[in-house]
């Protein structure tokens, strides 16, 4: 048996736009991360029991056994790969169908439903695209700026990576560069005289302020010297912001900040030291994901006031109906919610049509395919317990 080379590809925006064009039978398999020496087992077993699993769903829907054979035999392949299946903290999902093959790796761990390999398993006329909606729709770079008294380092995060950024030449790093580039003007020991001068006696000096009210002062000024390195760099990406450190650092720097698109929540530092990568992205991916989710569902708040009942819906029949119409501009799906049933699009000039499919991810897809856009939110963030929300074009 050969081997067949799937090179684990970074999520992107422009992913979701091929799979919801496919044509079934498609295969979504979702794999969790794993790393060499876990318990765990590896991503080539978990592959090889779903292969088993899928052979019995397709046969069940009736599709033909030399399809089925077309279908799984590069799966089946994939298997043997090692490379192609190396350890990853990241999860990844392999989508299959007769005209795609790829393998990509998430940011974030997502669920389908559980197959007995362990692996989350999907077979359906469109792909299964729900979990990688908000994904996806996450920026490619994170910076998040490490900030202590003594010291800032900004870091970005892409493609399951932390790099270190280098701020632009002037800018100070340690708090003992910026005292070495220039003194605050606000010097808080002052001079006075003594009565007249003579020879070499000079004037008494005396403070104004304590010694913490200096260093507040000091600290404020090398956090606005680092506030105009961070906006020189990410000015023109526009890219989310983090900070990480202590409460008290994170707050002063949050006074000097200038960058409009720092975000509210924080890194926490670690209790033990700095913290590996892998935590470090995680806790990135996490906070970015929750701000756009939150001011998703803010911006679904707004629309459902502002255009009332004529163009905002969430009986899912009308919203299926109105998005093969082309109608929804918009939709919202309860990321945890679950209405399986037949729907048929198809006589309404849609694409999926299989029975038994998950409602609510063909509304994404033939909402998807007219233009529209399709956003997943957690339970507590959909309007009145609805499963799906619909802002309507018309």
């Amino acid at each position: 048996m050969t081997e067949t080379k799937l090179p684990l590809e970074p999520l992107q925006s422009e992913t979701v736009g091929e799979l919801i064009r496919a044509t079934g039978p498609c295969i979504t398999l979702v794999l969790p991360p794993y790393r060499p020496g876990e318990p765990e087992q590896t991503a080539a077993a978990l592959l090889k029991t779903s292969l088993q699993d899928a052979q019995r769903q397709l046969a069940a829907r009736k599709i033909a056994e030399p399809q089925i054979r077309s279908l799984l035999e590069p799966l089946e392949r994939l298997v043997s790969d090692n490379e192609s299946l190396a350890g990853s903290h990241a999860g990844r999902v392999i989508f299959r169908s007769p005209a795609i093959f790829r393998q990509i790796e998430l940011p974030e761990r997502v669920e389908l439903h559980e197959s007995p390999a362990g692996a989350s398993l999907v077979i359906g006329a469109g792909f299964h695209i729900r979990p990688i909606l908000t994904a996806a729709a996450l920026p490619e770079d994170i910076y998040v700026l490490d900030v202590t008294k003594r010291d800032v380092t900004l870091l970005r995060c892409a493609e399951g990576r932390t790099h270190r950024v280098e701020l632009p030449k002037g800018t100070p790093q340690t708090l003992s560069d910026a005292l070495a580039f220039d003194a605050p003007d606000h010097d808080l020991v002052n001079r006075s005289a003594s009565g007249p001068s003579t020879g070499s006696m000079q004037g008494v000096r005396f403070g104004t302020g304590s010694g913490r009210e200096t260093q507040h002062a000091y600290l404020a000024d090398f956090y606005k010297a680092v506030d105009r390195g961070v906006n020189e760099i990410l000015r023109s990406s526009q890219a989310p912001l983090l900070l990480a450190g202590v409460g008290e650092d994170v707050v002063m720097y949050r006074s000097s900040n200038t960058y409009p698109h720092l975000l509210r929540r924080n890194i926490p530092a670690g209790p033990s030291g700095p913290m590996s990568q892998i935590e470090l992205l995680r806790h990135a991916n996490d906070a970015v994901r929750f701000d756009f989710q939150e001011r998703t569902a803010l911006e679904l708040a707004v629309s459902k006031e502002r255009l009332g009942p004529t163009r905002f819906l969430t009986d899912l029949v009308g919203i299926l109906q109105a998005a093969v119409e082309g109608r929804v501009s918009d939709v919202y799906l309860d990321e945890n919610g679950q209405k399986a049933g037949a729907f048929e699009a198809r006589l309404l000039g849609g694409t999926v049509n299989w029975r038994d499919e998950d409602l609510l991810n063909v509304a994404a897809i033939e909402t998807l395919q007219r233009g529209g856009a399709a956003y997943s939110l957690p339970s507590h963030l959909m309007p009145e317990g609805a499963l799906a929300a619909a802002i309507l074009r018309y």
